[in-house]
């Protein structure tokens, strides 16, 4: 049995990455001009707020004169001021701002709406850049999240109706577009991806009817589309079997990814937000949305919280105006038999994915060294460099990532790390586990470090942070007295939640050296036994949290010196 499952991996694998291939060069042809074929009219990105917005126009400009990605129009949309509202909130601002731009032809359009928002607290490499502009080991001119998501849907546009076509940043989906893939249908067209059961208890899952259900357990075609008779959002294995979700023969569901709606829906949208405008709390996308349809739907999730960021007074009634709104609407789902979905949106994923993961690795065609000049030495091929300069005589661990960074010669990183937008000189020596980004805000550099097994959004009372917290992979008390401070150091409020995200813990430098090896001496120091302290103590310097950072980013003189670097390695 085991080999039998080896093989059909294999085969899935394979058919993945022919497909992925073709798509790749199709996409790549069509934004050197040298084909032409039906692509989207309007593109949106959603951002958190402004200065967020601010940075991924830049970003988009810079690509559009690249020729990174095709010409058509592009706006960004941010969130407006006020509470947080959510994917579902931003969606819906977002279709009444295109409203506004263009009254006569939103109708006739095709939107690719990509969810850009949020500060990827457990992908801190990216959250200064943005998640969509996550670069990947793969393609030539080396991809983003942005032109993947671009080149995987190369083909639906033209098997779209006008309407919206809503997906994420952070995750990929690799699939088999041949057979019945068409968005035309009325209401939502959604994307189901046969899953485990365990898969499907993190995300959304469907009901199929029973005739879809027969055309699910066939399997005979990559694409076949059904009928959803409901919706459930991160349900129980025991839920799923109650409400009959798997794939008959098989312990398999169809899980959600992304979706399509019709013009008509996007007005029914339009209508909910400006009568509640402004929103009050924050709507999901998929968990809102999409539980409010199919003719099974109920409202009882509109009352259960447990899958909800933020769980305010009026979250429940909105949530029960909302599906009232959408009730009725037709829920079809196309059954993506030869897909795969991947999520890169924690520091383990994105380890993990581009270095150890066989499957994604072939399926992308990913490689160990992507945009990299120079010689540096690997202690085995587990290990992944991305748009970076390794001199010859560095040496980089297994499972390690090192991004837009230049690595000179005698330099030692070690394994499980991730390296990003750095300078490294000898005798620099990067323990084990460790997360190093350095970044430029206008008052100077700073370093951000911290184990590559920690999660910033982890959090604990102020009492409790000592002993409920790490940092750089030691015990906080320890770790603290090692570096000199103390936790009311780190954390002036004390009556909220403190985490590393919100902790003062990266000094700010005049020079990158000064930062870079100040970062590497804090991760030495913080896991070292004895009772030596460090010199100069973390509490003496000039210390900012992650938000201060982000909102102190020097963007133009981040992208200058990427593009510095992307020179200096062509020259090599």
């Amino acid at each position: 049995e085991r080999m039998a499952d080896n093989a059909a991996t294999a085969t899935l694998t394979a058919r993945l990455q022919q497909v992925t291939a073709d798509k790749m060069a199709k996409f790549n042809d069509f934004r050197a001009g040298k084909t032409l074929c039906p692509f989207w009219d309007i593109i949106v990105l959603t951002a958190t707020d402004k200065a967020q917005a601010e940075a991924y126009a830049l970003i988009l400009k810079q690509k559009q004169e690249r020729q990174e990605i095709p010409q058509t129009k592009y706006h960004v949309f941010s969130d407006p001021p006020g509470p947080k509202i959510g994917n579902g909130g931003a969606t819906m601002y977002a279709l009444v701002e295109l409203e506004k731009l263009y009254p006569k032809d939103l109708g006739e359009s095709k939107v690719l709406l990509i969810h850009a928002g949020g500060f990827s607290k457990r992908l801190p490499n990216v959250s200064v850049t943005g998640k969509i502009f996550a670069v990947l080991p793969f393609g030539d001119p080396i991809l983003t999240m942005l032109e993947m998501k671009l080149a995987s849907y190369i083909e639906f546009p033209a098997r779209m109706s006008p309407g919206v076509f809503v997906t994420c940043a952070d995750d990929i989906e690799l699939m088999d577009c041949e057979g019945d893939l068409e968005f035309t249908a009325e209401g939502f067209t959604a994307l189901g991806h046969p899953s485990p059961l365990e898969i499907g208890t993190t995300h959304g899952v469907f009901i199929l009817d029973a005739t879809s259900k027969t055309m699910a357990a066939d399997m005979k075609q990559p694409c076949s589309r059904g009928v959803c008779t409901r919706f459930t959002h991160k349900p129980s294995v025991e839920t799923m079997k109650t409400l009959g979700a798997n794939i008959p023969g098989s312990d398999l569901v169809y899980t959600d990814s992304a979706y399509y709606f019709d013009r008509a829906t996007s007005q029914k949208l339009q209508a909910f937000y400006t009568k509640h405008a402004p929103l009050s709390s924050e709507i999901d996308a998929y968990g809102d949305f999409l539980q409010a349809l199919g003719p099974q739907a109920t409202d009882e999730y509109t009352r259960d919280s447990k899958n909800v960021i933020v769980a305010d007074g009026g979250l429940a009634e909105m949530r029960l105006k909302l599906y009232t709104h959408l009730q009725n609407t037709p829920l079809h789902v196309i059954l993506c038999n030869v897909s795969k979905f991947y999520h890169i949106g924690t520091v383990p994923e994105f380890l993990f994915h581009y270095c150890t993961d066989i499957s994604f690795r072939g399926e992308t065609s990913a490689l160990h060294a992507a945009c990299v000049a120079g010689g540096g030495e690997a202690k085995a091929d587990g290990y992944t460099a991305i748009h970076s300069l390794l001199s010859g005589g560095a040496t980089i661990g297994i499972q390690t990532v090192v991004e837009y960074s230049d690595v000179g010669a005698g330099v030692v990183v070690g394994s499980r790390c991730l390296v990003s937008c750095t300078t490294l000189v000898p005798p620099a020596v990067v323990p084990d586990e460790t997360f190093l980004h350095t970044t430029k805000i206008e008052a100077g550099f700073v370093t951000i470090v911290f184990s590559t097994a920690e999660d910033l959004k982890t959090g604990a009372q102020f009492v409790d942070v000592g002993n409920k917290l790490t940092y750089c992979g030691a015990p906080l008390s320890g770790a603290l007295s090692r570096l000199g401070c103390i936790a009311s150091d780190l954390w002036e409020n004390q009556e909220a939640k403190c985490t590393l995200w919100n902790a003062r813990v990266f000094p700010c430098f005049d020079t990158i050296a000064e930062s870079v090896a100040y970062a590497i001496t804090v991760a030495t120091a913080a896991r070292a036994g004895g009772d030596s302290v460090l010199e100069p103590p973390l509490s003496s310097l000039k210390r900012l949290h992650m938000e201060e950072i982000l909102a102190d980013k020097d963007l133009e003189a981040i992208m200058a010196g990427r593009e510095a670097l992307r020179q200096a390695i062509a020259a090599v």
